[in-house]
C-alpha cells in the first residue's frame, strides 16, 4: 500500500486501480479491511486550513514591494519637513490597504458562499 502514494491515478484504468488499491468492484471492501485501512492511514478528509485574522489581513495588504517604496519616501519626506507630502503619501497607502483588505474580505465571503453550495459527503455503493 505504500508504494501507491505517489501514483498518478489519472493515468492507469479504473481496473488497474481497483487491483492496486487491492479492492473488489462489486464488494468494495470488507468493514474489517475499511477499520485497519483508516487506522492506518487516516480518515478520507480534507482538512481546513485556520482562517487568519482580520487584522493580519490587512496588514498583509502592506507586504508588497511598491508600498514598500512610498513608505519610505513617506518617511524621507517627512524627515526633510515636507510633512503635507509625507501624509498625502501615506494617506495613499492606507487607502490602498483599506481598499485591498474590502476586496480580499469580499472574494473570501464569496468563495464561502460557493463551499456551502458544494456538497461535500458522498456515499459508496
Amino acid at each position: 500500500m505504500e508504494q501507491l502514494i505517489g501514483k498518478h491515478w489519472h493515468h492507469i484504468s479504473e481496473a488497474e486501480a481497483i487491483r492496486l488499491l487491492d479492492s473488489n468492484r462489486e464488494k468494495g471492501l470488507s468493514l474489517f479491511e475499511v477499520k485497519h485501512r483508516q487506522e492506518r492511514f487516516g480518515l478520507n478528509e480534507m482538512t481546513v486550513k485556520k482562517p487568519r485574522s482580520a487584522f493580519l489581513v490587512f496588514l498583509s495588504q502592506f507586504a508588497q514591494p511598491l508600498v514598500y517604496l512610498l513608505l519610505l519616501a513617506a518617511g524621507v519626506t517627512a524627515v526633510l519637513s515636507h510633512y503635507v507630502d509625507a501624509a498625502v503619501i501615506f494617506g495613499v497607502v492606507l487607502v490602498n490597504a483599506v481598499i485591498g483588505f474590502l476586496q480580499e474580505s469580499k472574494a473570501k465571503k464569496a468563495i464561502e458562499s460557493l463551499k456551502q453550495m458544494v456538497q461535500t459527503e458522498t456515499t459508496v455503493g
